[in-house]
């Protein structure tokens, strides 16, 4: 919490005792009458008077009643009379010898622990940039039928209903230069009234006919990287979405290379923490977890089980569905809504500083809270994943964050809780 100091004036009252002017006056005549007589150098002692005399025995009004102590006070006075011992007539006159008091105030430091109010920062999900690349040989045209049939009720409604900032860009031919069996059109609300047009801010196309086992190398040209790339956000979580019933003549390792470290570099993570998943709707004989491995086991319409798409999907994270289906309707439900969770556990910091301060990142905490009314949770922060030991958060990189990221336990919580709200709280921001 900033701690903020309370600043007050130093005032210094000296309070002195009032002095007996009229006493003081009178004596003054009688000591310079009789100066040389040795109640006369007693009267001048004070505190700071002569010698002999003690703070008691010569104060106030009846200072020359110290007779012997006077005495030697005196010859100590004698030599510049009482006036002078006594530290002028005036200081023996006004107090005797009474000492000036004083009094300082120091006003302590305050340190007020809520002095400043909390900011909280609504927990945003990073962007998604879905790309669809889909085969368009003379063997697919069930398979192009279904992704029309399927690609706006389920999957963009699920895309657009779950509140995410997302693009689609469709790697296909969906131009008049292919036959109308295989060409790509996708159509409104997501797609354009033009087949093969964009339809900005949410569908983008790359005009392209694709061949049975040419994807990924048309996809690393620069002919059709550059117009991808133009419609792709940096920062974006990147879902690949393949569609195709034979293999790849580029492997799993050289595409993934060629998005790290390639010309794709800046977009996709790096291999310590990719940004992006590879789904794959080929021809394996039944739908497969990502923890499954590569299988031979090919669905019955299918040319291949498309070997360097499973590596890659089992790589990211990916699912892997049989092409052979006939009805692609869970199918994209269930793609549409793995990417809907994939960034659900995903919240992208607020900038470090800003007009209303510095964020100090170790004090940062994640609240939330139940969509049923429950009681507010707020999740520790903790290292890394290694340190999730029941609900909490880390950072994408603790010493610059540009994402918050769920430990399993609290993910499972927000990803069970549709309506749930999640929030950063971001505690005193410092300066």
């Amino acid at each position: 919490m900033r701690r903020l100091w309370l600043r007050g004036r130093i005032f210094t009252p000296v309070l002195v005792l009032a002095a007996l002017v009229g006493v003081a006056s009178s004596c003054s005549s009688e000591e310079e009458a009789d100066e040389s007589t040795p109640h006369a150098g007693a009267g001048g002692s004070s505190a700071a008077g002569g010698s002999g005399g003690s703070q008691s025995g010569g104060s106030g009004p009846t200072a020359g009643s110290a007779g012997s102590t006077g005495g030697s006070g005196n010859a100590a006075g004698n030599a510049g009379s009482a006036a002078s011992a006594g530290s002028g007539a005036s200081a023996g006159s006004t107090d005797g010898g009474a000492k000036d008091v004083s009094f300082d105030y120091q006003p302590p430091d305050v340190t007020e622990p809520d002095a400043c109010a909390a900011v909280t920062a609504e927990a945003v999900k990073p962007p998604v940039d879905i790309i669809w690349i889909i085969d368009q040989s003379g063997s697919m045209g069930n398979e192009i039928s279904q992704v029309k049939a399927n690609v706006n009720g389920n999957f963009a409604n699920i895309i657009q209903n779950a509140g995410l900032d997302y693009r689609v860009i469709l790697f296909a031919n969906g131009t008049s230069g292919i036959s109308a069996t295989y060409r790509l059109c996708v159509d409104p609300p997501l797609g354009a009234a033009a087949c093969g047009e964009d339809n900005p801010p949410h569908f983008f196309q790359v005009n392209r006919t694709i061949a049975s086992t040419n994807s990924f190398s048309l996809f690393m040209n620069d002919t059709y990287w550059t117009p991808i790339k133009a419609n792709l956000r940096p920062s974006a979580f990147k879902a690949f979405i393949e569609v195709t019933d034979d293999q790849s003549s580029v492997s799993a390792t050289n595409f993934d290379n060629f998005l790290l470290t390639g010309n794709g570099a800046g977009y996709f993570g790096t291999s310590a923490e990719r940004n992006y998943v590879f789904h794959s709707i080929i021809g394996v004989h039944a739908p497969l977890a990502p923890t499954e491995p590569t299988t031979n086991s090919k669905c019955s319409t299918a040319v291949n089980t498309g070997p360097q798409y499973q590596e890659i999907s089992i790589l990211t994270g990916g699912l892997r569905h049989p092409v052979c289906d006939t009805n692609y309707s869970a199918v994209f439900n269930n793609i549409a809504t793995s990417i809907v969770k994939a960034v659900a556990c995903e919240l992208l910091t607020p900038p470090a500083t800003s007009d209303a301060g510095v964020i100090d990142w170790s004090r940062v905490t994640v609240q939330y809270t139940p969509s049923n009314g429950g009681a507010v949770e707020v999740f520790p922060l903790v290292d890394n994943e290694a340190q999730c030991v029941g609900d909490g958060f880390y950072y994408d990189n603790p010493a610059n964050p540009t994402k918050v990221r769920l430990c399993p336990a609290s993910c499972a919580k927000v990803q069970a809780d549709e309506g749930a709200k999640v929030e950063l709280l971001l505690g005193c921001l410092g300066s």
